[in-house]
């Protein structure tokens, strides 16, 4: 076994030193079909909607409370009566140059908006003025002059995609009112933008990651809405291409962003409008190749909506009513009977919103990484249908992703304080936005985050803080090994999961990754009685080394000693006060545990120094077990204990009505405790005053329990069973 290791290792290293460049062909994603197809003609509107659908969009504002607040949000906006901004100098500071471009392009996005939603011939007229100029001043001053490789550039890539889309919908609006002469003038200057972008794609971005993919579909949208120009087809080939080694490689199968929410938000904002503009103008659907990235949207929330800050990023509610409309006749997976979109439509309707609307009122930053450039109601406007119905999943709350998330639940529920979410990562890494966070988990409960990831930085991807904290191991709920955290096997590889168990009493999964200079953890997360959770841990090395396991307990102070501690959160913007009672255990007989300070993020801005955890311990064949119980208060608190012997170590959780006994071991060797006797190298079982109820096994031949068998098998085996149900043994699903 250990030498197997060592090689699987060795041969991880080898690959990592030996490459340059990440090949971005070794992920497989999904992509979309790569013919351009345009319209026989071009006509206009067309983008987001037709002349005849423009009834519908004025009464749209009427149906319910959600249109009539985004209609308020369009409305008042200071972008429909703002003065036009000065002509920037190539000299002027970095968020003078960005706040020009990004506010005139969605300054012409409003206005031509507007001018559809009035029957007022004057002052459709004062928006159609107002949005003509906008565009007849597009990309003036000295943007085509400063480079956009530059990082954090006033004129970076990542943000032309969202203004070619802002000009594409204006010019799509206004062109029915131009005189000839104004929308040849336009239409010049627009084309040669889509031109200069689509032909710069890959001397801009060196990977295919967002700064290739963002201006790409903000030249696939302008080659639609200028779809009878010579070139169009080149930029919309160009675009599609550019768009599908993004997917290929940065999302998984299953819709799993590898770079963390943040990101695939601030991608959302450009791929979901070109998928709509490429639907509506040319009848290609290409939602059902995103289909897997809106299940996951769902599958990967907690309970407030919140998809997790790991990698590169801050929580992000999950936008799924911008695409609910195109998925209604669309069957799936997270529903036995309903369409995909009345579950995005749940999912939405059911997310808190709190944090987010309060970093808009008090930092003016939404939650798309875009609010200098991107029409967020606007946008939402469009796309929002209140006739669909919110219809919340009725899969099994626990899901098991092939891409290396999984989510352990209990209910699918909103706001329900009784709720337990951990998500346990295990998702091969990309080559950019990646943090060293393999086999890591974040845990929510009684409506608050608790068990937390450190998050993504104070502000942006160049803090410093971020490189010297944020992104390392230290800042995770991670096990290290000679200082270094796991890793991926081999590149784009993900990592091992197996033994997933679904039960309503028992859930259960291992992940495994290998260590840089040798070595493995092998981690496996248990949900009794679906009501707090169990991470047992085995740490092999091919010599003796160090090994520390890190806890982050989110925004709470902490109380305790020796291996327990006691996490108190008090209300706030992030939810209910709350406590998390924790154990940590493990088999080195010098097993040191102390208190330090790291910093903490949840959104941009929001940052803070919060407590955490440090387990030391060395050895070649190290065991941890992590007790992680929430509650609201300490009313209901196990009673917890532990006995060590050798590398062997149980664990007694003793509640009100029944008591819970664990053991994990290195190998499926005899173990023998209180009347129990397993060779499993996990082990779980719930006994009470009638004895016992219900067991789990991971690599075992039998369980005994007072000299009974309650578990025998010729060969190891892993599954559940109730013992009390008359129930067959449950084997897991690898």
């Amino acid at each position: 076994m250990k030498k197997i290791i060592l090689l699987v290792c060795l041969a991880a290293m080898t690959a990592a030193q030996g490459k340059v460049k990440s090949d971005y062909k070794s992920y497989t994603g999904f992509t979309c079909d790569p013919a351009p197809v345009l319209p026989e003609k071009e006509t206009h509107p067309s983008l987001w909607f037709k002349q005849s659908d423009v009834a519908r969009l004025r009464a749209l504002k009427n149906q319910d409370a959600i249109a009539a607040s985004l209609w308020k949000q369009i409305t008042e906006s200071p972008l429909l009566t703002m003065e036009f901004l000065n002509v920037p100098a190539a000299s002027d500071d970095n968020k003078v140059i960005h706040t020009y471009y990004g506010s005139m392009s969605q300054l012409a996005k409003y206005a031509g908006f507007m001018a559809w939603m009035t029957d007022d011939p004057e002052l459709r007229a004062r928006y159609v003025e107002r949005a003509t100029k906008a565009l007849e001043r597009a990309y003036d001053g000295p943007i085509r002059s400063l480079d956009p490789k530059e990082q954090s550039g006033p004129v970076d890539e990542i943000y032309m995609g969202t203004w070619l889309q802002n000009y594409a919908a204006a010019y799509d609006w206004v062109q029915p009112f131009l005189t000839p002469q104004a929308d040849q003038a336009i239409r010049t200057n627009l084309a040669a933008e889509a031109e200069r972008v689509a032909t710069n794609l890959y001397n801009w971005a060196n990977s295919p990651h967002n700064h290739l993919s963002k201006p790409a579909w903000g030249a696939g949208s302008m080659a639609l809405a200028l779809s009878s120009e010579p070139k169009a087809r080149s930029w919309l080939g160009a675009a599609l291409k550019a768009a599908n080694e993004n997917t290929r490689y940065f999302f998984s199968s299953d819709g799993i962003y590898r770079e963390g929410s943040h990101y695939m938000t601030f991608s959302w904002i450009n791929f979901v409008p070109f998928m709509h503009h490429y639907l509506n103008v040319s009848g290609v659907n290409q939602f059902k190749d995103y289909q897997p990235l809106m299940e996951w949207g769902i599958a990967a929330r907690n309970n407030k909506g919140w998809l997790p800050n790991i990698e590169d990023s801050y929580i992000r509610p999950f936008p799924g009513h911008m695409t609910a409309a195109a998925y209604r006749k669309s069957t799936t997976w997270l529903h036995s009977s309903a369409p995909l979109s009345e579950v995005l439509m749940w999912g939405y309707k059911t997310t808190d919103m709190t944090p987010f609307d309060t970093s808009v009122k008090n930092g003016g930053y939404n939650y798309t990484g875009a609010s200098m450039d991107y029409a967020l109601p606007l946008d939402e406007y469009l796309t929002y249908d209140p006739a669909i119905k919110s219809t919340p999943p009725d899969c099994s709350p626990t899901v098991f992703l092939k891409g290396g998330q999984t989510t352990f639940r209990n209910t699918w529920k909103s706001g329900d304080p009784s709720a337990r979410y951990l998500l346990f990562q295990g998702v091969a890494e990309a080559d950019n936005h990646q943090h060293a966070e393999h086999l890591s988990f974040i845990l929510f409960a009684e409506n608050q985050m608790m068990a937390s990831d450190g998050g993504y930085s104070r502000g942006s991807y160049t803090d410093e803080l971020r490189k010297t904290w944020y992104n390392k191991a230290p800042a995770h709920n991670v096990i290290t090994l000679n200082g270094a955290p796991p890793q991926d096997v081999a590149e784009s590889v993900t990592p091992v999961s197996r033994y997933r168990m679904d039960t309503a009493f028992f859930d259960f999964e291992e992940k495994d990754a290998p260590y840089p200079k040798g070595g493995l953890l092998r981690r496996a997360v248990a949900f009794p009685g679906q009501s707090y959770f169990v991470v047992a841990d085995i740490v092999t090395s091919p010599v003796a080394a160090p090994a520390v396991l890190y806890l982050h307990g989110g925004r709470g102070t902490i109380s305790g000693t020796n291996e327990y501690r006691r996490w108190n959160y008090s209300q706030d913007v992030y939810g209910s006060a709350a406590q998390l009672h924790t154990w940590i255990f493990g088999s080195d007989p010098e097993l040191s545990i102390k208190d330090e300070v790291g910093e903490l993020t949840y959104l941009k801005g929001d940052y803070a120094p919060f407590p955490y955890i440090m387990a030391k311990a060395s050895g070649m064949e190290m065991t941890f077990l992590q007790v992680l119980f929430p509650s609201k208060t300490e009313k209901g608190v196990p009673v917890v204990s532990s006995v060590r012997e050798g590398s062997q170590v149980w664990a007694t959780v003793t509640g009100t009505d029944a008591t819970d006994l664990f053991l994990v071991q290195p190998r499926p060797e005899k173990a023998v405790f209180q009347g129990l006797e397993t060779d499993a190298t996990f082990f779980w079982i719930r006994t009470d005053k009638k004895g016992a109820r219900q067991l789990a096994v991971r690599e075992a031949t039998f369980v005994r329990r007072n000299g009974k068998v309650l578990f025998q098998s010729s060969e190891p085996r892993s599954g559940a069973q109730d013992l009390r149900a008359s129930a067959a043994f449950v084997d897991s699903r690898n």
